[in-house]
């Protein structure tokens, strides 16, 4: 019998760096390929314990504007957390990618925000109610998103607990008068506690690609523009998994 063990893998969405530790450990291993998969199983099973938390607050003092026919939302590029260079322009761009996927609001690309900041000499980490309303009229836009990041870490303890730390605080602007109608706050933390006797997963997961925490981060954007929606009751609310 063919055994597609790709197949299997992307099933169960299962991480690279664990294939290959669990190849690693079974390369010893001769015999039907079935028995290869059970030995995996149960090595992966046994790898990580996972505690993932997400609280979250969103408020809005004023929710008439935001269900015109046709409103433009621009994102004001987030301050960076503290020693993470671009890490707000990564959580600018995850929001975006969500918040595209509302029909109803035309976004405006952040870089045409970015030029048109520069041009008049704006402070972005500074802006003042005027600015706000003065930047609005120039992008045509109804709504800046802005804010900063608290934490946005992706380390390994001492105790090989791989953690992921991310906090977001979101404002909400009206052009119309610059003033702020809307703030919210998301923290998300994840901690997988490794095998403690296997020192080389916190090697890898030290080494791998920035997507680690890049992943992680889409999940906290699109639980944002997902409670967007239902506190400005845009559309029915979508089935959370």
């Amino acid at each position: 019998m063919k055994t597609d063990l790709p197949a299997i893998l992307k099933l169960f969405d299962i991480p690279l760096h664990k294939i290959y530790i669990a190849l690693i450990s079974i390369s010893p291993v001769k015999g039907d390929p079935m028995r290869k998969i059970a030995i995996i199983a149960l090595i992966l099973s046994g790898l990580t314990v996972s505690c993932t938390t997400l609280d979250k607050d969103l408020y809005f003092k004023d929710t008439k504007g935001f269900k015109n026919k046709k409103v433009r939302i621009a994102l004001i590029p987030f301050e960076d957390a503290s020693g993470v260079v671009n890490s707000g322009v990564n959580v600018s761009d995850a929001i975006t990618n969500e918040l595209i996927k509302i029909r109803e609001w035309d976004i405006v690309e952040r870089t045409k925000i970015a030029r048109i900041i520069k041009e008049q000499a704006f402070e972005a980490t500074g802006m003042t109610e005027k600015d706000y309303s003065k930047l609005g009229k120039i992008a045509n836009v109804d709504f800046f998103i802005t804010g900063s990041l608290g934490q946005y870490d992706c380390y390994v303890t001492k105790k090989n607990e791989a953690r992921i730390r991310i906090t977001i605080n979101l404002r909400f602007i009206d052009t119309v008068t610059g003033k702020v109608i809307g703030t919210g706050r998301y923290v998300y933390n994840t901690n997988r506690n490794y095998l403690r006797s296997c020192c080389l997963v916190s090697w890898i997961f030290m080494f791998m690609p920035e997507d680690t925490i890049d992943r992680e981060l889409t999940k906290v954007a699109r639980a944002i523009v997902q409670d967007m929606k239902e506190k400005l009751s845009l559309n029915p609310p979508e089935q959370k998994i």
